[in-house]
């Protein structure tokens, strides 16, 4: 369920950012960040806690920490017009990546039951451990880079279609 509503998420921020770039002509969609970041970060942090059965207590500090992250992006903003500067989005996509590859080791151990969903939680490790680095150098990349910005977005198509291949899989069982 939760890793519908990320999908869906995702599809609200490239629809707004196209907008904003298209209808309203602006050539900075920053004024979004602050809410993508906060938003993937809890709306995958959920998906990795219904996959991991984990205790309901964890949604209450994952909800803190999400806040602290949208406020983070959101004072970088205001301060200087850049949200992108902060630590907020390397440490969201670190707990992914660490979160992602914890599911996994525990899901092959379970390899006998068939798990739709372990293509997807593959996908999402290697398209967040590639961010991580995208985002560090996030300052040296020119438009002379663009290759590395075309592989950003080869993975994140990998983790679409692996998507769309496992709610396929889902619907044969």
């Amino acid at each position: 369920m939760w890793f519908i509503v990320y999908l869906g998420f995702i599809l609200g921020i490239e629809i707004i950012t196209k907008i904003q770039i298209y209808i309203f002509n602006s050539t900075n969609t920053q004024s979004i960040y602050p809410l993508y970041v906060a938003g993937e970060f809890f709306f995958l942090l959920q998906v990795f806690l219904e996959a991991l059965k984990a205790i309901r207590k964890y949604f209450i500090l994952i909800t803190i920490v999400t806040f602290c992250i949208f406020v983070e992006a959101l004072i970088l903003l205001f301060i200087n017009n850049d949200a992108s500067t902060g630590y907020g989005k390397i440490f969201s996509h670190l707990t992914i990546v660490c979160l992602s590859a914890f599911t996994l080791i525990k899901n092959l151990k379970n390899i006998e039951m068939a798990n739709p969903f372990l293509i997807v939680y593959a996908a999402l490790f290697l398209y967040y451990s590639a961010s991580i680095f995208l985002f560090l150098l996030m300052n040296q990349l020119t438009n002379t880079t663009i290759t590395i910005w075309s592989m950003n977005n080869v993975l994140a198509s990998i983790l679409y279609g692996c998507s769309l291949y496992s709610f396929y899989r889902l619907k044969k069982l």
